[in-house]
């Protein structure tokens, strides 16, 4: 379990993050290591990944996690080169920049840097612990979660840094924060039972709280499609770790996939024709994409080292 020193929490939570693109609330990362092979029907295809759009990801290819960037055209590179762990990243709505979590200065903080890699910039500094950043959609503002306050919750603070404010109040431990495409709303999960996770939607003002899944198991790591129709998730209610998409409402759950290894962290393309997801199926994580509808599963990465926190860039000219 965790320590009791809130920092260590946070150091936990974005090093589980970045193994497994998700986070489980025992001790240790779900699925690191874990040595699967998949006999579904979702085989990857030949070939490269048929990208979109870029996609930033995390990777371990070269002895601690980093930023790395693959291109519509498969073509990857490394954006940070750093000997602590960077992990989560997440893009400004125009594509210009690219917020992430570091512990380069011995706690995990917020960071921000050019697209492809260049000025690197504090966002936070503080003694506890930030972590899985979102960006608003008008660019204005990034939710993160921290445990200054002496447990994780919601936070969101203006772009630069400033301005932080806490948006949830409670006992249970939240993380994972995603906008809705309006900017009205923010998805986050919650740790009600202490083990199992369940996902609630608020208000930007902290009104409005809704509970949106109540299945037994942990679901968690939600994200709105574009459009603000569906929010796809990770949850292991059927056993391992799946993804699922359900109305914005909580309404209309459907599994994507139903492979037998755990596949975590979904990510949106701009025009919600795919996800991009961290799957176990090849023996380590790595970055595959999906359709929308869960079908021409794909691998993207093909690295020894465990990729994760795959991100999807915004549309070009956006």
């Amino acid at each position: 379990m965790y320590s009791s020193r809130p920092n260590s929490r946070i150091r936990t939570l974005c090093r589980c993050a970045a193994v497994t693109g998700t986070l489980v609330l025992a001790a240790g990362c779900r699925g690191s290591g874990t040595s699967a092979t998949s006999e579904g029907t979702d085989e990857p295809s030949a070939g490269p990944a048929a990208l979109v759009q870029r996609l930033a990801f995390t990777s371990e290819r070269d002895g601690n996690r980093e930023v790395y960037l693959v291109e519509a055209d498969g073509t990857q590179r490394r954006l940070t080169d750093d000997s602590a762990d960077d992990a989560q990243p997440a893009w400004s709505p125009d594509g210009a920049h690219i917020v992430f979590a570091s512990d380069r200065d011995g706690d995990y903080d917020l960071f921000v840097m050019d697209a492809d890699g260049g000025d690197p910039t504090a966002l936070t500094d503080t003694p506890s612990g930030e972590g899985f950043p979102a960006w608003s959609p008008d660019g204005s503002h990034i939710a993160f979660v921290g445990d200054r306050d002496g447990n994780p919750e919601i936070y969101v603070m203006r772009a630069d840094g400033s301005g932080i404010r806490r948006l949830t109040r409670h006992a249970a431990p939240d993380f994972a924060p995603d906008w809705s495409p309006d900017g009205t709303r923010i998805a986050f999960d919650r740790d009600l039972a202490g083990t199992n996770l369940d996902v609630f939607v608020v208000g930007v003002d902290g009104r409005g709280l809704i509970r949106l899944t109540t299945a037994p198991g942990s679901d968690q790591s939600p994200a709105w499609s574009p459009d603000g129709s569906l929010i796809a998730f990770t949850s292991d209610r059927a056993g391992s770790f799946d993804l699922f998409t359900m109305a914005a409402d909580g309404s209309s759950v459907v599994a994507l996939t139903t492979d037998p290894s755990d596949e975590v962290a979904p990510s949106w393309s701009a025009d919600g024709t795919q996800l991009a997801l961290v799957t176990t199926r090849d023996g380590n994580e790595e970055v595959y994409l999906i359709g929308a509808d869960g079908t021409d599963a794909t691998r993207v990465t093909h690295a020894e080292g465990d990729d994760g926190d795959p991100a999807m860039a915004p549309a070009p000219g956006s």
